[in-house]
């Protein structure tokens, strides 16, 4: 192996040393995405890299620009819910199309203050622990499944106004409930209310009247297998959401301004 003395490595010379191509390198440092490189060969790579204090260009423009590519998420409540799921991973999939990773936070959020995260999402989290968050985060923060009316953060929901008429439209009744869980955000939980003619949950909505559509997930409308009566699953652009509140978050990150403000609803 070559003297490791004073002498600043490129990525040829770590290719050359590790007998891969500079492409390879390239790949492995920058943390490119779908690249047939075994675990070897990149474990190879990154502790020769190590060993020289080789900065690759992703750092290098993290320490420039004081930007990471992460986005952190808060999500302290998933319970075994279906709509939380697919909101978390349509969500990954927006993150990684813009080139940004998203990472999991723990608790710690609300104690300590959130580093090495570019902007953050909290989904379906109380108020109090939101304004805790924001205490502790001084990078764009954005409240999804939720509602503040602090200008300071940005709320994404999906237009609860917009499911309500398309329910009563597709079932022909002449009031709607919505199937759901807990709504931690009081003010969230309050414009849902305004929207429909009340909140349920899954168990207590087989025993509404038959006027009643019932709107949610599959899984809430259908607890013993079958769909209750009245039941209206809306197909909601999880795609979109998820697609938004990246572009939200980028446009925060540059402080440029964002369409529908800083309330926006998806429909």
């Amino acid at each position: 192996m070559a003297s490791m003395n004073n002498k600043k490595y490129t990525m040829k010379d770590i290719a050359k040393e590790c007998g891969v191509s500079t492409a390879t390198v390239s790949y492995v440092l920058n943390d490119v995405p779908r690249q047939s490189i075994s675990a070897e060969t990149r474990k190879r790579i990154l502790q020769f890299a190590n060993m020289v204090g080789y900065v690759s260009s992703a750092s290098a423009k993290a320490l420039a620009t004081g930007r990471t590519n992460n986005f952190g998420v808060f999500l302290p409540y998933p319970e075994n819910s279906v709509h939380k799921h697919r909101l978390l991973w349509t969500l990954a999939e927006a993150s990684e199309k813009a080139g940004y990773h998203l990472v999991l936070l723990t608790g710690k959020c609300l104690t300590q203050q959130v580093t090495n995260m570019d902007a953050v999402f909290a989904i379906d989290i109380p108020q109090e622990e939101f304004a805790l968050l924001g205490d502790n985060c001084f990078a764009p923060l954005l409240y999804l499944d939720g509602q503040t009316q602090n200008d300071l953060f940005y709320c994404i929901t999906f237009d609860a106004a917009s499911m309500y008429r398309k329910a009563l439209s597709l079932t022909g009744r002449t009031r709607a409930v919505l199937v759901c869980e807990d709504i931690r955000s009081l003010e969230f939980r309050h414009y849902l209310e305004d929207c429909f003619d009340g909140l349920v949950t899954p168990g207590a909505a087989a025993l509404l009247p038959g006027d009643t559509a019932l709107v949610g997930m599959p899984q809430a409308l259908s607890p013993g297998g079958d769909p209750l009566p009245g039941s209206c699953s809306l197909e909601l652009p999880y795609k979109t959401y998820a697609a938004t509140a990246v572009d939200t978050a980028i446009r925060a990150i540059a402080r440029e301004d964002v369409p529908g403000g800083h309330h926006i609803r998806i429909s």
